[in-house]
């Protein structure tokens, strides 16, 4: 295996103070500066549900789950890691990568001002301000302070703690493929993959059946890439450290489901979402005016309209191309489908 450490950085702080903002610059910063770097939301490691995925165990999830992807992509010059931590037990364990964990902060109108900017409802201020008052009297990781900063400057703050320099990635070992069962849902993009399969994942939760939940997308933030071996092998990862968490389904979502994924698993089933190029255009619009999830790498929230366009024609070609694919698939036609009705649709193949 090696005995290289790997340097990470991981920005945490309560909701608001800019971690995810902060962790995305300085990944965006590494590959333009021609860095071999990683990204990772420790919020994707813990898509599981219903409890022990909440509480005092979602952290325990999230952070095996962590070293698994850490050991992974030992050997990058540079990963960059945010989200939450526990402020009873903030560090995590692992002797093969050197972490220096960065707590932010800020005053709390501006906190207040963030969190509520962001769309995050004003009834959830006091947990918020609880969480912040936990983690400063825990006092863990290097505080630092972003009041009346802008997300740039934060950024540039700490671009100069990380490593800028080629890895040696070890490549993953090809490993047994690992029981089910896994329902794949792809689509071209806008086309609302994640908007359907979250939501049949909360209606599955509400039932409580124990599944989890898997964006590829958000497992593949590494550079050089895209690297569908790397992204396979954190799949295969994350979805043994849900099987040990007592999941008993995985949902995971891609645009195009590759044969290095495919061969994670024994067996899988693939739902195709396919639209028209009305609809598809539509909702590549929607999702610019901010009508989706908030996720790293998302090129569309706020997207101008040059941007749009040139995203929509993409999606609309996507489309024409996965539909001549063919495969062994299902097919769901969500055009002109409000995201409840697509949701439903998928549920009902899903067998729920």
């Amino acid at each position: 295996m090696g005995t290289a450490t790997t340097p990470v950085l991981w920005t945490t702080g309560a909701p608001g103070t800019g971690k995810s903002t902060t962790a995305w610059g300085l990944y965006t910063r590494l590959v333009e500066s021609g860095g071999d770097v990683a990204y990772v939301d420790i919020d994707q490691l813990g898509l599981i549900g219903p409890p022990p995925g909440g509480g005092d165990a979602a952290h325990a999830i999230k952070a095996a789950n962590l070293l698994r992807v850490l050991e992974v992509l030992r050997g990058t010059a540079q990963v960059v890691v945010s989200g939450v931590v526990d402020p009873a037990k903030p560090y995590i364990e692992g002797r093969d990568f050197d972490l220096t964990l960065i707590r932010l902060t800020c005053e709390r109108d501006e906190l207040e001002s963030r969190f509520l900017g962001r769309g995050s409802p004003a009834a959830a201020l006091p947990d918020l301000f609880a969480v912040a008052d936990a983690y400063d009297r825990t006092g863990f990781g290097e505080r630092m302070d972003t009041t009346g900063q802008r997300p740039e400057e934060t950024v540039e703050a700490l671009f100069h703690r990380c490593v800028v320099d080629t890895g040696t990635v070890r490549r993953p070992d090809p490993e047994p493929p690992l029981p089910g069962p896994v329902t794949v849902v792809t689509g071209p993009t806008a086309v609302g993959k994640s908007t359907a399969a979250f939501s049949a994942l909360r209606d599955l939760w509400a039932r409580e059946m124990p599944v989890a939940y898997v964006d590829l997308a958000q497992f593949g933030f590494v550079n050089p890439g895209p690297d569908p071996a790397l992204e396979a092998a954190n799949l295969a990862a994350v979805w043994r450290g849900y099987r040990e968490a007592g999941a008993k389904r995985l949902i995971v979502v891609a645009r195009e489901f590759r044969p290095e994924h495919r061969r994670v698993f024994e067996e899988v089933d693939v739902v195709h979402l396919d639209a028209d190029d009305t609809t598809l255009t539509e909702r590549v619009g929607r999702r610019a005016k901010g009508e989706s999830a908030l996720l790293a790498g998302d090129e569309l929230r706020g997207a101008p309209p040059g941007v749009r366009d040139r995203v929509a024609a993409r999606a609309v070609a996507e489309a024409a191309r996965m539909r001549r694919s063919g495969g062994d698939r299902v097919v769901l036609d969500t055009s002109g489908q409000e995201p409840a009705e697509t949701a439903a649709a998928l549920l009902a193949v899903l067998g729920q």
